[in-house]
């Protein structure tokens, strides 16, 4: 049987969102949290890394065009720090190099960022993880 403390460790997944235009950042944020998880934003690809790492966050979306360090840089930088991070890049253009740029760093999935993201975290989650809410 649990009592009230034990109830309180199910956590929500965590996610890190680095995107440069706040406006888009604030929007992913927002539905991300009405979906029961812990989102923490970063303005640049550095400190996105260091967030993973200290929240051990389930999940990376980073944008390709960050400033200082591009999203492809970051990517590849965290997939080999964290080998089992699911990192999801955000591009304005899908095209078959950006497709094979996104497989060399280790992305899980390049999505254009005009389409909903839903849908996508959701097949790519591990089924182990805890539903949110």
């Amino acid at each position: 049987m649990l009592d009230g403390n034990e109830s309180n460790l199910v956590s929500s997944p965590c996610l890190v969102l680095a995107h440069p235009h706040p406006d888009s950042q604030a929007v992913l944020a927002r539905g991300f949290r009405r979906l029961g998880w812990d989102v923490y934003t970063a303005q640049s690809g550095s400190e996105a890394r260091r967030l993973a790492r200290m929240l051990e966050a389930n999940m990376v979306i980073l944008h390709v065009d960050l400033p200082e360090e591009s999203g492809w840089l970051t990517c590849d930088k965290l997939t080999r720090e964290l080998p089992l991070a699911c990192v999801v890049l955000i591009s304005d253009n899908l095209s078959s190099r950006n497709q094979d740029l996104a497989g060399f760093v280790g992305a899980s999935a390049l999505v254009d960022r005009t389409e909903g993201m839903v849908p996508l975290v959701e097949e790519l989650l591990d089924p182990a993880l805890p539903a949110a809410g």
